[in-house]
């Protein structure tokens, strides 16, 4: 019996090992077809904020990104099992930055399009409102007979300039109104007496009564706010899983009274 050319027997034996090859082929891709859903679950975003807007962000001394902004996001994580970085960012490119993927997630006293304060953007997807603020009114730690809007009939009120609460102050009976460039020397007055009350965006008023040594122990926020505007998260449009674990969040937060204490924490404590 003549032998087979060589090259005729590594043919037959390679034909003979298709069939193995062909198993473990679809093997690995059975194993790499399980492991793309676990790949595409990310768990890890990077947070971009403007620490302009104390005490929603700010940077300490120590050079260390803070505020109610950051604990909420930072418990949002928490719930959903993520991991974030958190980056400061110029204001002009906090929205932009996600539309070009830099980051994922945008939080700084965002307000969605839809109020009448917020600028249109396109291209991104807002969370579910996390702080409802507007004007409150700042007064005396003794005014405790200061009834809010309804009560400042006959009151002195300092406003900055301008105001959104104006229109809705002057339309209360008897209602003395200042209207001040620089809101120190509003609080200045205020102390002295002068006037009975400031009414101003939460935020500023937070600055002055919390963050300021001369004014904690004197002043109070009222807490019934005079307008409203909600702050919301931003994300890249399209981003329904991370979104969806970021209204998840801030539904467990208002559930078990963490944004109330979040609330008292940084703005009326």
């Amino acid at each position: 019996m003549k032998k087979k050319p060589w090259n005729t027997r590594r043919v037959t034996r390679l034909g003979k090992a298709k069939p193995i090859l062909y198993a473990l082929a679809f093997f690995l891709l059975l194993v790499l077809g399980s492991l793309l859903p676990a790949c595409a679950k990310k768990d890890r975003y990077i947070v971009a904020t403007t620490p302009n807007y104390p005490p929603l962000v700010m940077i300490t001394q120590e050079k260390e990104i803070t505020g109610y902004d950051i604990d909420v996001i930072k418990r949002i994580a928490s719930y959903g099992g993520m991991t974030i970085k958190i980056i400061p960012v110029l204001e002009g490119n906090l929205l932009y930055g996600l539309i070009d993927e830099t980051y994922d997630i945008a939080i700084a006293a965002i307000v969605p399009p839809e109020d009448e304060y917020a600028p249109e953007t396109p291209d991104i997807s807002y969370s579910k409102p996390y702080l409802t603020v507007g004007d409150v009114f700042v007064i005396s730690e003794d005014a405790r007979d200061f009834g809010g809007l309804e009560g400042i009939t006959n009151r002195r009120v300092g406003v900055p300039m301008p105001a959104p609460s104006k229109t809705l102050l002057l339309a209360q009976e008897k209602v003395a109104l200042k209207e001040y460039k620089n809101m120190q020397d509003a609080f200045e007055e205020l102390a002295l007496g002068k006037i009975d009350a400031v009414c101003l965006d939460l935020l500023t008023a937070a600055q002055f009564v919390n963050l300021k040594e001369e004014y904690r122990s004197i002043f109070q926020i009222y807490p019934e706010p005079v307008t409203r505007k909600e702050y919301s998260i931003a994300v890249r449009e399209g981003n329904n899983l991370l979104l969806n674990k970021i209204n998840s969040g801030i539904e467990k937060m208002q559930r078990d009274g963490t944004l109330d204490n979040l609330t008292d924490k940084w703005f009326f404590q």
